[in-house]
């Protein structure tokens, strides 16, 4: 029993070290350089098994003398302990494979390292030492007897199995599926209302004549409980009855982990709220009930930031904002922003603005749904179009679950644009609705996960009495090729249409472009799209793809390779048939804690005519 202990305690999960170089500097894995260690060795690992081959690969990444082996060892003291710690890992390792009668024999020169003593491999100095480890797995064993056992006689409870927590008799019995068995036992007793549930007693015994491990778990599930007193602590300008509403906790109301999983997700999800910490209760009260306290860290109210980025065709841009995260004591959200861009590309009269003040009050009708407000005005001039808009919405944003959310609002906008079609005037009343599912791991430098977003806005024109409908959907995927997320490939594509009006009835800065950092780099900023003579107009359908392979060099330093095309054209639907861009380059990425910084060269490839050789972008943050 204390062995099969002992090894359970030490299991880890060490993947096999791989490598990739480019041009001799490592992307990824370990290096094959062995320059670290003054003393160089050699492992060689040999196993006796039915399924030699896998556990073979579950060997070679928990041994410490496999995985450092490119980096070679200090001296031969760091060698020997090496060794002699390999024996419980491996030991450890063939327990997660359910091998509980195995042999492990590890020799350094052929010498075992049972009272062996590094002074006597001085003689080796200089070589490269040989190092074998030879592993008789032995029979596989299986479970046996699985016993569940409960102190006292509660009422109501899981009606679990040994089949639910993965203890089949009969089945290999690996030693994780009992590691975790003990949590998902006392997280069922938990989730169904005992807070105080625990285990008292965990018998694991390995029978070497029947090849098979008997497990026997007791579960103490305590008494049944409702919420107590639910208080608040930490909290400097929030209002504390703001916070027990949205985190929905009531007293009185039967006891669930998942509610106070969702309470802290409702919570942490306010602009103000740094952080939330939920603490139970040690026992209950005479009236059944769990004290629960949310220990809240605040956010400073007030905030601000600026952001800069470039671009040799399009000029420079510089954002600005400032934010109250409390700005009534409940929770509001205020950010005032304001950007200028174009700066440096031509004359003082071809810059851009953009400003907005948007308000944010949560929990408008429940915890989940907030009020968003808006009030919006820029000015755009590319060399298709100039524009200028006023625009202001009113709404509601819903989060749904973890990774998905959406709004609806009621917007109005007015634009003065003169483009192809002369100068007009337009005041759109539109019913803008969103729709996004997010499972990225991180938003400014993605590695695994992937984004989801639709956008659909029905829209009359008052002036024309003009009326169309606008759809957009963009969906991005990231898919780490390594285990340390070295080298990333990103993949973006995106697809809009303008359905029930001619282009003339759309507004310029609605219609779709293509070009600039956003979309197809090398290109100008909303400079590609259908034409009337030689000015281009923009278009009613408009489909984009991007790639990119994201690799680091150094932990500081990578590099991107990517490529991106669009399609824009005249018609209702989004198609390749329209007019056709492509670029391609190369990135250079400077990674900060506040994410990566972004240098990409691309050049146009599709059209050339009259266009610079190549375009530079520095921005934060990676480009989709």
């Amino acid at each position: 029993m204390g062995v099969v202990a002992a090894a359970l305690a030490s299991l880890a999960d060490i993947r096999p070290a791989k490598a990739v170089d480019v041009f001799g500097k490592k992307i990824f894995g370990e290096s094959s350089s062995n320059g670290e260690g003054s003393t160089s060795y050699h492992v060689t690992i040999g196993v006796a098994a039915a399924d030699d081959g896998s556990l073979k690969d579950v060997i070679s990444g928990v041994s410490r003398l496999m995985v450092e082996e490119p980096r070679g060892a200090s001296d031969f003291y760091t060698l020997v302990a090496r060794a002699r710690a390999d024996v419980a890992q491996i030991e450890a390792a063939l327990y997660s494979e359910a091998y509980y009668a195995g042999d492990i024999d590890i020799r350094i020169s052929g010498r075992q390292i049972e009272g062996l003593d590094p002074a006597s491999l001085k003689s080796e100095s200089g070589a490269n030492i040989e190092v074998t480890i030879n592993v008789t797995a032995g029979p596989r064993f299986v479970f046996g007897k699985v016993i569940l056992a409960q102190s006292g006689h509660p009422g109501g409870g899981p009606n679990l199995i040994a089949g639910d927590l993965n203890l089949v008799s009969g089945m290999p019995a690996k030693s994780s599926l009992i590691v975790t068995a003990s949590g998902k036992l006392v997280e069922a007793w938990r989730s169904s209302g005992f807070p105080l549930a625990r285990i008292v007693d965990k018998d694991v015994t390995a029978d070497h004549a029947r090849h098979a491990v008997d497990v026997r778990i007791e579960v103490d599930p305590g008494p049944p409980a409702v919420y107590g007193w639910v208080g608040v602590s930490g909290t400097r300008t929030l209002n504390h009855d703001t916070i027990l509403a949205q985190s929905k906790l009531q007293s009185g109301r039967t006891f669930r982990t998942a509610d106070l999983k969702r309470a802290r997700d409702r919570l942490v999800k306010l602009p103000s709220i740094e952080s939330v910490r939920v603490v139970e209760g040690s026992k209950v009260d005479a009236n059944g009930g769990l004290p629960v306290n949310l220990e809240v860290v605040e956010r400073k109210p007030r905030y601000f930031g600026a952001t800069a980025s470039m671009s040799t065709t399009d000029g420079a841009e510089v954002e600005a904002h400032w934010g109250h995260r409390n700005f009534f004591g409940e929770g509001e959200h205020l950010r005032l922003e304001g950007a200028v861009s174009r700066i440096g590309s031509e004359g003082f009269t071809q810059l851009e603005f953009d400003a907005a003040a948007i308000y944010t009050k949560p929990g408008i009708f429940d915890v989940d749904t907030d009020l968003v407000s808006e009030f919006r005005i820029s000015r755009e001039h590319p060399d298709a179009y100039e524009s200028l808009d006023a625009s202001v919405k009113i709404g509601l944003s819903r989060v749904f679950g973890p990774a998905l959310s959406g709004s609806a609002a009621l917007a109005a906008k007015f634009s003065r644009v003169e483009d192809a079609f002369g100068e007009n005037d337009y005041l759109l009343v539109s019913l803008p609705v969103e729709a996004v599912y997010d499972t990225r791991d991180q938003r400014l430098d993605p590695t695994e996960g992937a984004s989801l977003v639709s956008r659909l806005s029905p829209a009359v024109d008052t002036v024309s009495g003009a009326s169309f409908v606008k759809s957009e959907v963009q969906v991005a995927a990231y898919r780490a090729l390594d285990s340390d997320a070295r080298a990333v490939f990103a993949t973006r594509i995106a697809a809009g249409s303008i359905a029930g009006a001619s282009l003339a009835d759309v507004p310029a800065s609605t219609r779709f472009f293509a070009g600039g950092g956003g979309s197809v780099r090398g290109y100008e900023y909303r400079s590609l799209g259908p034409t009337v003579g030689d000015q281009v107009i923009g278009g009613l359908g408009y489909i984009g793809v991007s790639a990119e392979l994201r690799m680091r060099v150094t932990p500081t330093f990578g590099i991107v390779p990517f490529i991106d095309a669009a399609s824009v054209t005249d018609k209702s639907w989004p198609s390749f048939s329209g007019d056709f861009f492509m670029g391609a380059g190369l990135g250079l990425r400077y990674y900060t804690a506040l994410g990566p910084l972004r240098i990409d060269v691309a050049a146009p490839i599709a059209d050339r005519n009259g266009r610079p050789a190549a375009a530079v972008y520095v921005g934060l943050g990676q480009a989709f």
